[in-house]
């Protein structure tokens, strides 16, 4: 079981592009807090469900700059969820794991699976970069 996280960085408007790595920033920064809302917020659903706070974070950076256009394993939600400035800050402090393959979409049609299709045309590039799997939304 894993938890999806979709951060639109960049791409579709000009102005997005120009504050890429601000929103970058922002997101990157601030997203551990959303994530403690998000298990405050469901505490009765993780009560009854505690094995949910196992389920890898896969973080989605969509933008049509290399650089910021990637996809990231927070690691389990438990671990993700810590305030800002936590366990994320230096992505190199969490140790990779053999279950945190990037995930796939399903071979047969499903409506479980994130569209795979985009408005904003994304860059054909998706090389690794500092050690992390980067994909484009259509290569997933």
């Amino acid at each position: 079981m894993s938890l999806h996280v979709h951060c639109h960085i960049s791409g579709g408007h000009f102005l997005l592009d120009l504050c890429a790595r601000l929103r970058y920033f922002i997101f990157y920064k601030e997203l551990p807090m959303v994530l403690k809302a998000f298990v405050h917020g469901d505490g009765s659903l993780f009560n009854h469900h505690p094995e949910l706070q196992e389920a890898l974070v896969w973080v989605y950076f969509h933008s049509n700059i290399p650089e910021f256009n990637k996809v990231e394993c927070w690691g389990p939600l438990q671990e993700a969820a810590v305030p800002s400035g936590g366990a994320h800050k230096d992505q190199g402090q969490v140790a990779p794991s053999s279950n945190w393959d990037m995930p796939r979409p399903c071979q047969d049609d499903c409506t479980c699976c994130f569209p795979t299709m985009s408005l904003i045309p994304w860059p054909q590039d998706t090389s690794p970069r500092d050690g992390h799997e980067s994909h484009s939304p259509e290569s997933l």
